[in-house]
């Protein structure tokens, strides 16, 4: 008798009577998404949380009990080493490109996948939305007539609520990758004097956008560019990397976007320094270092534009990848990998999988937990 392994998923967001059915999302994914829970619900035993947002206790209460191999998640679902100690998971998969919600303990023996390459597009739309918003200030002009203010004492005149356009800005760009390169796409036809920095300079890219230069310093995009743009994965050397040191460079009245993870940010030094005025930039979050942002850093916030009001904020509660068919084609990517990590048998059949960067060039070198569950399956166990 064949052996099935067991599939754990945190939320019921995944499921087919869940994402697989909001009509927001095109048809084909959502039968897309149908066919796989069918194809994984025939090769596995399955357990789905009762709901979207389970706590530690819970989780460690069903994956105790439940004694998976596989565990479906995403960001809102932290998987801990205590979490996972002593158990038999042999893969953790994740609906989101980033994965600093899974402790890097396991990634010595525990496979990860991810969901890179779908949502970049999204994201760099998303990213220049809040640059225009914030360029011509959307927001406050929105509150303004909102609010009653605009009245007829307060006509249109020549020089009022004067803003800026996004040629005349240089953009600076922390991180080149998938959606960094996508921005840069987006806007090169715009003629914007766009900056980069990463860890590898992208050579191909830069014959691509003539209008595209490579800063090997990362305190260079903060001094020369008007808009500075987070697109850098969390992890121990990026954790606080944008902090008081590099926000002091930022030229008066520039911006600051994060579109990444909120703890690339140092908050705290961000607001200590506007608040006593040691430095005057405009910001837009969409990521925060607690999810939902605290009533800490709301209130401090609030103060701020009370204070400052001609800062501009923009703050949004972690949307910048919510398409509805860019949703729908990450869950769809998700499960396919996790199909294949079950009809695996060998490393040979790994290649095709998302599996992180970090493993993926490891994959011969370390003791991976699978392995054990190829040996079940050859032994028909």
């Amino acid at each position: 008798m064949r052996f099935k392994p067991k599939v754990y998923f945190t939320s019921n967001v995944f499921t087919p009577q869940e994402i697989g059915s909001n009509e927001k999302i095109n048809p084909n994914i959502r039968e897309k998404i149908k066919n796989l829970w069918n194809n994984l619900e025939t090769i596995a035993n399955v357990k789905v949380f009762d709901g979207r947002f389970p706590n530690q206790q819970q989780l460690n209460y069903e994956i105790r009990s439940f004694d998976p191999n596989i565990v479906g998640c995403h960001i809102s679902h932290p998987i801990s080493y205590e979490l996972v100690e002593g158990s038999n998971i042999f893969a953790i998969s994740t609906s989101t490109a980033g994965y600093n919600h899974i402790s890097p303990t396991f990634f010595n023996n525990i496979l990860i996948t991810h969901t890179p390459g779908v949502l970049h597009e999204t994201v760099a739309d998303y990213t220049i939305a809040l640059i225009m918003a914030n360029l011509r200030n959307l927001i406050d002009l929105h509150n303004y007539v909102w609010s009653g203010e605009w009245r007829k004492e307060d006509q249109w005149d020549l020089d009022q609520n004067l803003c800026s356009i996004f040629p005349s800005k240089t953009l600076g760009i922390v991180g080149l990758g998938e959606i960094g390169t996508e921005i840069a796409k987006k806007l090169s036809p715009w003629n914007v004097n766009i900056l980069y920095y990463d860890i590898n300079r992208k050579f191909e890219t830069e014959s691509l956008y003539p209008n595209i230069a490579f800063r090997p310093n990362l305190a260079d995009i903060f001094i020369e560019a008007d808009i500075v743009s987070l697109h850098i994965p969390l992890n121990k050397k990026t954790e606080k990397v944008v902090n008081k040191s590099l926000l002091k460079l930022m030229k008066p009245n520039s911006l600051l976007i994060n579109t990444a993870r909120g703890n690339v940010l140092d908050l705290d030094d961000l607001l200590n320094l506007l608040e006593k005025k040691q430095i005057k930039i405009n910001f837009a979050l969409d990521v925060f270092p607690q999810e939902p942002i605290s009533d800490t850093y709301l209130k401090r916030i609030k103060q701020l534009k009370r204070d400052q009001p001609d800062i501009k904020i923009i703050l949004i509660p972690h949307n910048a990848s919510a398409d509805a068919n860019t949703r729908g084609n990450m869950v769809s990517l998700f499960l396919e990998d996790i199909i294949k990590l079950i009809e695996s048998s060998s490393f040979d059949d790994l290649k095709e999988i998302n599996i992180i960067p970090e493993q993926k060039i490891n994959l011969r070198k370390n003791d991976w937990i699978i392995t054990n569950y190829w040996k079940k399956k050859e032994m028909g166990q």
